[in-house]
């Protein structure tokens, strides 16, 4: 057991500067979706505050089913080499739609949309996000072994290993993906219902 925390330990020091990249990412994204929020109010109040009625919440289905398609996207950008400079777009993406989210309850419905909006949105943002990470980081690590590949310096048995770590990270993070489309199915109306 002691070797395996040494191994999970060695592995986040190694990669702990891709870490902090899809981290300050995320915030960038978080900030700027916020600071949206604020700008454009008066622009779209009207058909953002659909967004906060509880009888609108998505269904299980259909939200597992979104989220299955963006991780799919993710899944694919991994088998080319174009996956290396759009993965990045997902934390921003991710920031900034909980940040336009939270800013634009609190703005709509001041402290409590501060309180509800937060536990209505960022659980499975939360969820949605940390698996994004792994699927970005499997994706980005396939696409720079095929782009190496490309240029020659490559090695075949080290991109057929990464191919399958790909296949197996995605496989792993679809039950778990399921857990965030329950809480959007039944947490999010019930914490919508208290604005």
């Amino acid at each position: 057991m002691n070797r395996f925390w040494s191994a999970v330990k060695r592995t986040y020091l190694q990669e702990l500067p891709i870490i902090r990249l899809y981290l300050i990412l995320y915030l960038i994204g978080v900030f700027v979706g916020a600071f949206a929020a604020v700008i454009l109010k008066n622009y779209f109040s009207a058909q953002a505050q659909l967004l906060f009625y509880p009888e609108n919440s998505v269904g299980f289905f259909s939200s597992l089913l979104q989220q299955i398609i963006c991780f799919l996207f993710l899944f694919f950008l991994g088998l080319t080499v174009v996956g290396i400079p759009l993965l990045p777009l997902f934390p921003l993406y991710k920031g900034f739609s909980i940040g336009l989210l939270i800013a634009l309850a609190v703005v709509f419905s001041g402290v409590r949309g501060l309180f509800f909006g937060t536990l209505a949105f960022f659980a499975q943002n939360a969820i949605y996000t940390l698996l994004g990470f792994f699927i970005c980081y499997s994706s980005a690590r396939l696409s720079v072994v095929l782009f190496d590949l490309l240029k020659g310096r490559g090695k075949h048995g080290a991109s057929y290993r990464a191919f399958l770590h790909h296949i197996y990270c995605f496989l792993i993070i679809l039950p778990i993906l399921s857990l965030g489309a329950l809480w959007e199915w039944k947490m999010v109306p019930l914490f919508l219902s208290l604005f």
